[in-house]
């Protein structure tokens, strides 16, 4: 009896150490990673990883480069937003990492692409690649004219100097000032998908819209998810838009 309660411990023992060393090595494994594509004056850099890790951006690796800024994944979903001090420039290499501890982490390098660029250095691939050559665009810079509700249509104009201002018009005459002198900022989640974030001349809030350019030429305003959807503009009933440059 005294040798089966022996054998039947060394046994529950065994178990419990294997589980033990089971769950350290899971513990240690090296968080998974993707980071979007990165584009030229982009501020921000956003992906996936492995929920609530350290995101880390640096200029290289190890005692080579420098880090440029922190962020956490979010721990629900995994996403994750760093936010730069200033802009990157095309050609930049990135060197991101996800960072559990000092010896559980995993980086890649990422090229800064010009936002004309079709290819990406990421661990996800373009899979639009083909359908996104005949969209070069670098900058939104420019006037630009909705197509017509009832009469009324739109016209966004997006200047260095002057910011982004938008403005309704009817019939040809303009009728009021929508958003007038606002500093603005372009995301661009892919060659053809961007966010807009401006802040009107006088506000404190900051305000985004996604444009999904379709040539080089027009763009239509889209949801989050790049999707066409009815929008409510300047007080006007909820229409689609598309703008053509002028």
């Amino acid at each position: 009896m005294k040798k089966f309660k022996l054998a039947s411990f060394i046994a529950a023992l065994a178990v419990a150490l294997f589980v033990g060393s089971t769950s350290a090595s899971a513990k240690t494994a090296s968080p998974s990673l993707s980071v979007n594509p990165v584009v030229n004056n982009s501020k921000t850099i956003t992906g996936r990883a492995t929920k609530g890790v350290g995101i880390v951006v640096r200029t290289g690796r190890g005692s080579a480069g420098k880090t440029l800024a922190k962020s956490t994944a979010s721990k629900t979903t995994g996403k994750y937003t760093v936010k730069l001090k200033s802009a990157v420039k095309t050609n930049q290499k990135l060197y991101v990492y996800a960072r559990r501890s000092s010896t559980s982490y995993f980086f890649r390098i990422i090229t800064v692409q010009a936002k004309s660029a079709n290819s990406s250095s990421t661990s996800k691939t373009n899979s639009s690649s083909s359908k996104s050559s005949n969209v070069n665009i670098s900058t939104p810079t420019g006037t630009w004219k909705s197509n017509s509700h009832n009469g009324y249509n739109l016209v966004y104009s997006f200047s260095q100097s002057k910011g982004f201002n938008s403005y309704l018009y009817k019939n040809g005459k303009k009728v009021k000032t929508v958003v007038s002198y606002a500093s603005y900022n372009v995301k661009a989640n892919s060659p053809k998908f961007w966010q807009i974030n401006y802040q009107p001349k006088g506000s404190k809030t900051t305000k985004k819209f996604y444009i999904h350019f379709s040539s080089n030429k027009r763009f239509y305003l889209v949801n989050s998810k790049e999707k066409v959807a009815k929008q409510s503009i300047a007080g006007r009933p909820a229409a689609t838009y598309y703008f053509n440059l002028k």
